[in-house]
């Protein structure tokens, strides 16, 4: 398999893997800091707040899983080439 006989597309693939890691924990402090203000809103802000923190709830659960599996992908695709007198 060509893609990990490749620096550079290892590369890419580690800078992708960063990229993704720094984007959730953007979304996290994003999240922190807005929370408090979504509860200040008038009739709906109870309504509001609920769905927020559900959808928030989903998607913290599920970042890492993402992030783990991204990782043991590629994990999965050094090993794999092992054998073949490949690697990174």
């Amino acid at each position: 398999m060509k893609l990990f006989r490749d620096n550079e597309a290892y590369a890419g693939m580690v800078g992708g893997i960063i990229a993704v890691l720094v984007s959730i924990i953007i979304g996290i402090l994003v999240y922190y800091k807005i929370a408090g203000s979504i509860t200040g809103l008038p009739a709906a802000g109870a309504t509001a707040a609920a769905n927020v923190n559900t959808t928030a709830n989903t998607s913290f659960t599920l970042m890492p899983i993402v992030a783990i599996v991204m990782i043991a992908g590629v994990i999965l695709g050094i090993v794999t080439n092992f054998g073949r007198g490949g690697g990174a």
